[in-house]
């Protein structure tokens, strides 16, 4: 009797709907325990930033608005990175899709409300993953749970960027591939997959090199197996719905902006290619597989040993050759990176092995099954050209690999699938367990660090000089909403101190808080101004904000 209510609760906990209830109330608790006022990244600061003034002005022009234009036409000194001046707005915005989602639900909640975006982009996401999973022949149940929480799409849940809502259209759209792989496939699975890239590409620039790789590996396996025909059809009905998504974006952007902002990245991400060869390597095996945010050979090294170990404890779980060996090697990583968290706090984790193990397990287990090779070929090819055009300098300060987060979810799928014996599947649960402890770390480090960040900002907003300049336009970026209301600006080197120092004067201020970080260096000071007080803001354990209240010598 007491084997049948367990085999009646076990089919409950499996069912679709009830996964996606019990998935979105843990994502509720942790993101209604971060402080929406502060953020995991700078780019996010300039979302929220840009959803308020859309709600505050009751329009769908993504435009900030400038308080010192008419002494920084140019916005030089504009205090918010990355923020493009089209025609007479000031916008800081990547995309549309996703503020525009976000803008009702904004309107009524806040920052809040607009959180449910993310949210639900990650539950999708792991529905994809479990029906994908289900299309490869496994229950799919690992998969969705792994995906949603335990793996980084759990951290970008909690933060209003789009990673979540690509991986969740890139996985649905490798379902559609997949399915006109098949005999039985049509046209109509590549046209919606197409858009769905289209789509996904509008809101993260990886997802072309998906799009991409995708339609390849469907085209090779079609014309393989003897379908040329289908080739030519369900590949133009791949590109046709990528390139209508594409061109409905760009008309919505040149309708609210003026500028076709997402082509405009594209065209910069393709002239990147090559450059900048040794750091694209670096930052490749960083995002790959360090548990660690250091960039030094030795953490290097580990980041590849980890990738190893992970790949071969798959290859090893089924055979005759001893596993504890590779565990053990595991074990002592896994040791040295809570020494780490022990010694330096809470911190990014920034490499997709580290925190989806699962992901490379079953790296070695891709023959016998065409469709899981198709979609492993999809993961695994699309990488190298990822790094090849990702942005450089941003790889330590990531959550999992941030641009490789399709490919994780892909490969949990396969894993999942592919490891089905009695030893599989207990060390996919083990390994399971590791990402999701390293998973908890990171929903810790960002409810940390956004109610860090909120308080030290609000703290500036608070002080009583009548305009701030901070050093770095990334800081002044994590106010917010705040950088609407307030006389900020940011100047990073000495021409633009220079200019800021005669901005001021032409605005007719006398006193500003210089803003930096507190690495026990000699305050930065504007040329022609002098020191008047020192003070020190709380921001993260082992950082502080310097502010320094400065006036001109000849006031």
């Amino acid at each position: 009797m007491r084997d049948e209510a367990a085999t009646g609760r076990d089919r409950w906990f499996r069912r679709p709907l009830t996964s996606v209830l019990g998935l979105t109330a843990l994502l509720l608790v942790a993101m209604v325990a971060t402080d929406t006022m502060g953020f995991l990244s700078t780019d996010v600061g300039g979302k929220i930033a840009t959803l308020e003034a859309m709600d505050r002005g009751g329009t769908l022009s993504p435009d900030l608005g400038y308080w010192a234009v008419d002494a920084d036409p140019d916005g030089s000194l504009y205090p918010m990175w990355s923020t493009a001046q089209v025609e007479d707005q000031w916008i800081n915005v990547t995309t549309l899709p996703m503020l525009l989602l976000a803008l009702p639900l904004y309107a009524v909640g806040g920052a809040l409300a607009a959180g449910l975006v993310p949210l639900a982009g990650t539950v999708i996401a792991a529905l994809g993953a479990r029906t994908l999973a289900r299309r490869l022949g496994g229950d799919g149940v690992a998969a969705f749970w792994i995906v949603g929480a335990a793996s980084p799409l759990t951290i970008y849940a909690l933060d209003f960027w789009e990673h979540s809502l690509g991986v969740a259209l890139v996985v649905w759209a490798v379902v559609g591939v997949l399915d006109a792989s098949r005999p039985d496939g049509s046209w109509r699975s590549t046209l919606l997959a197409g858009a769905l890239f289209g789509l996904a590409a509008a809101m993260r620039q990886e997802a072309l090199v998906y799009g991409f790789v995708a339609g390849c590996a469907l085209g090779v396996r079609l014309l393989v197996s003897g379908r040329p025909v289908a080739m030519i059809v369900r590949g133009g009905s791949l590109a046709a719905g990528f390139g209508a998504a594409w061109m409905a974006n760009a008309a919505v952007e040149a309708a609210l902006i003026g500028d076709t902002t997402r082509s405009s990245r594209s065209t910069n991400a393709a002239s990147r290619v090559g450059s900048d060869a040794l750091v694209r390597l670096e930052e490749a095996i960083v995002t790959l597989g360090s548990p660690f945010p250091r960039t030094s050979l030795v953490y290097l090294m580990l980041a590849v040993i980890t990738c190893g170990v992970l790949i071969e404890l798959g290859r090893r779980v089924d055979g005759d050759e001893p596993i504890r060996p590779i565990a053990i090697a595991g074990g002592v990583i896994g040791a040295l990176l809570v020494f780490d968290l022990l010694v330096d706090g809470l911190g990014f984790v920034p490499g997709l092995a580290a925190t989806t193990p699962v992901a490379l397990l079953g790296i070695t287990r891709l023959g016998g099954d065409p469709d899981r090779r198709l979609v492993a070929a999809i993961a695994i090819v699309s990488l190298p050209l990822i790094f090849a055009v990702q942005y450089t300098g941003g790889a330590v300060p990531q959550w999992g690999g941030r641009y490789l987060l399709p490919s994780g979810t892909l490969l949990v799928v396969v894993s999942t699938v592919a490891l089905t014996s009695a030893a599989g599947r207990r060390l996919v649960r083990a390994v399971a367990l590791v990402g999701a402890a390293v998973t908890l770390a990171g929903v810790g480090w960002t409810i940390e660090r956004t109610h860090a960040f909120a308080d030290a900002m609000q703290a500036l907003a608070d002080r009583d000089e009548p305009a701030l300049v901070f050093a770095d336009s990334f800081l002044s970026r994590e106010g917010g909403v705040l950088v609407l209301d307030e006389q900020w600006l940011a100047a990073i080197d000495e021409p633009a101190r220079a200019e800021a120092a005669e901005a001021l004067t032409r605005l007719g201020i006398d006193e500003v808080g210089f803003v930096q970080h507190d690495r026990g260096d000699e305050p930065v000071v504007l040329p022609g101004w002098e020191v008047v007080a020192d003070d020190r803001i709380p921001l993260v354990s082992g950082l502080d904000l310097r502010v320094t209240t400065q006036v001109p010598i000849d006031r």
